[in-house]
C-alpha cells in the first residue's frame, strides 16, 4: 500500500472521529486536505495545483497557523478591549502572576517543541496522536503539537539524564 493512500485513510478516520467528537476545526482541516488529495487524483494542471498547495501547506502551514493564532490573541488590543494599563494590572493579583508564569512556560515549551520537531521529526506522529485524543476526548484545542513537543522534549531530557547514571 502506498504512503499517500495510507495518509488518505488516516485523514478519513480523523474526519470521522472529528465528526463523532464534534470537533469542527479538526473536521474542517481533514476535509480540506482530503479535498486537495482528491483534486490531485484528477491529473494534469489540477494535480500540479493540488500538489503545490499541499507542499506549501507542509512548508508554511505551521507558521501561518501561528500568525493567525497571534492575530486572534492580539485582536482585543486592536478593538480597544485591552491596553497597557490592563496589562500592568495583571502584576497586582496572584491570578495575573500565575497567568504570566504559565505564558512564560508555554513559550519555553513551544521553543523546545520546535527544536524537537526539527531534530526528531518522528516524534510528530505520537504528539499529533496525543493532541487528537485531547481534542476529541477533552474538547481541547489543536495548539498542542508544538507545546506537546516541548513537554516531550523536557521529559526526554529528564529521562536521558537518569539513563546516563
Amino acid at each position: 500500500m502506498n504512503q499517500e493512500y495510507l495518509g488518505g485513510i488516516t485523514l478519513l478516520v480523523l474526519l470521522i472521529l472529528a465528526m463523532i467528537g464534534k470537533n469542527n476545526a479538526l473536521a474542517l482541516a481533514a476535509s480540506g486536505l482530503i479535498f486537495l488529495m482528491f483534486l490531485g487524483q484528477m491529473g494534469g494542471e489540477i494535480q500540479s495545483f493540488s500538489n503545490t498547495i499541499l507542499v506549501f501547506l507542509d512548508q508554511y502551514g505551521f507558521d501561518i497557523g501561528l500568525i493567525l493564532l497571534m492575530i486572534g490573541t492580539l485582536t482585543p488590543f486592536a478593538l480597544g478591549e485591552l491596553d497597557v494599563v490592563s496589562m500592568l494590572m495583571t502584576f497586582k493579583t496572584y491570578k495575573g502572576f500565575i497567568g504570566i508564569l504559565a505564558g512564560l512556560l508555554v513559550a519555553i515549551f513551544g521553543a523546545k517543541g520546535g527544536y524537537l520537531l526539527e531534530i526528531e521529526p518522528s516524534t510528530v506522529t505520537s504528539v499529533v496522536v496525543g493532541t487528537i485524543i485531547g481534542m476529541l476526548a477533552f474538547k481541547g484545542y489543536p495548539v498542542g503539537p508544538l507545546i506537546g513537543s516541548g513537554i516531550a522534549y523536557c521529559m526526554i531530557y529528564i529521562v536521558e539524564i537518569f539513563m546516563k547514571k
